[in-house]
């Protein structure tokens, strides 16, 4: 229990083999009798908030079982009195002043500082420490993206432009200020607009998708810390994936469960780096038998479908702000809300655009009059 800290504050949140209990959240009158004990006002625990084992007379332990627990009627009622938690707090460990904000005076009608007090700083700091110790792809040694929760994983050249949108700037920038490619790239597909022979329109459900690879997040209880997302520009439909790492066969692996679900499309779109694509297309022809490459390299991934895009962004946001845990277990029904809510561009659910209109899935490679180098050369259009 060590990755805990009573929320008291209490001098045994430093010993690693203290029990601690977790608040009773869905339970309001227990909570009320816990958080009326404690005598501290406007504070509010979270799900993380625990009170070390201290607080509780002893008969309101279970000790008959493998682990220690607290009765179903336990309330805490050992708690030091207003006097000597004003002399604990004075004479607090450097690291804890280091944690107590600098304009906040000790007073014990407020808690002192805990992993509930300030939740967006504290989240925020264990979530760039995962970030540092997790692998980065090669070439992404800019020290000012450390600080960033999480990222997509993209190409290489991308990662050198200022306008990024890591976070893909949230909800205080408009889709048409990011720009998602080199300024000298811009041009390739704005001429290829005006040039009928590079243009590629996406005409029915399940012929062009997008792939993308999220994170590091907060990893999971199970070892997750990478989302795969996998998009149909046309129904909107998105198929949403956790993975313990980004590595080519485990992305293989996920692609051919969702071709296995919902048929062969005609490609898949991606900003993954070039040699990542490549081992992800021979992993594919493995895996599938199939000879050709399913997976193109393409920089208009990401700007193809900005909306969903920023849908798919605040969804990974809610779920590692909400449940940084379990996010993984959260990420169905997440996705599930997605795809059964009416689309702001299409105006339609894109359940409905897929399952119920769209053509019966394919179930063998699809071939196509484009080779591989005129699809990255071609711009696409959607409806």
């Amino acid at each position: 229990m060590g990755r805990y800290k009573c929320a008291y504050n209490c001098e045994s949140s430093s010993e690693t083999d203290v029990k601690y209990f977790k608040f009773p959240l869905y339970n309001p009158r227990k909570l009320k009798k816990w958080l009326l004990n404690m005598k501290w006002k406007d504070w509010t625990p979270s799900r993380f908030s625990v009170l070390c084992i201290d607080h509780f007379e002893e008969q309101c332990i279970d000790r008959s079982g493998k682990c220690v627990k607290l009765l179903e009627d336990a309330v805490p009622t050992i708690f030091p009195s207003p006097g000597d938690a004003q002399k604990r707090k004075a004479s607090s460990t450097p690291r804890s002043k280091r944690n107590k904000p600098p304009d906040v005076k000790a007073s014990h009608t407020s808690p002192p500082q805990s992993p509930t007090r300030t939740p967006v700083k504290a989240k925020t700091r264990v979530q760039s420490k995962e970030a540092r110790q997790t692998e980065e792809p090669a070439g992404d040694k800019d020290p000012k993206k450390t600080n960033d929760k999480w990222r997509i994983i993209v190409d290489e050249g991308l990662l050198k432009i200022e306008s990024f949108p890591h976070f893909f700037h949230g909800d205080y920038c408009e889709p048409r200020d990011i720009q998602w490619a080199p300024d000298d790239n811009l041009s390739c597909s704005q001429t290829a607009c005006e040039d009928p022979e590079k243009l590629i329109e996406v005409k029915e459900p399940w012929q062009w998708l997008g792939l993308d690879v999220r994170g590091p997040l907060h990893q999971t209880l199970n070892g997750h810390k990478y989302i795969l997302t996998v998009t149909d520009y046309y129904s909107k439909w998105v198929e949403a994936v956790p993975m313990q790492s980004c590595l080519p066969p485990d992305v293989a692996k996920q692609i051919v469960d969702i071709i296995a679900h919902f048929g062969y499309p005609f490609r898949i779109l991606s900003r993954l780096p070039h040699d990542i694509v490549h081992k992800i297309n021979r992993e594919l022809k493995d895996q599938l038998k199939v000879s050709m490459a399913l997976v193109v390299y393409h920089q208009q991934t990401g700007t193809l479908d900005l909306v969903t895009q920023q849908m798919i962004d605040r969804m990974v946001s809610d779920l590692i702000e909400e449940h940084a845990p379990d996010w993984d277990v959260y990420l169905p029904a997440k996705v599930f809300s997605l795809c059964f809510k009416e689309h702001s561009k299409t105006k339609e659910r894109p359940f409905s655009v897929l399952c119920c209109k769209g053509p019966e899935p394919v179930h063998s490679p699809r071939g196509l009059d484009y080779v591989y180098s005129k699809i990255r050369e071609s711009a696409f259009v959607v409806r």
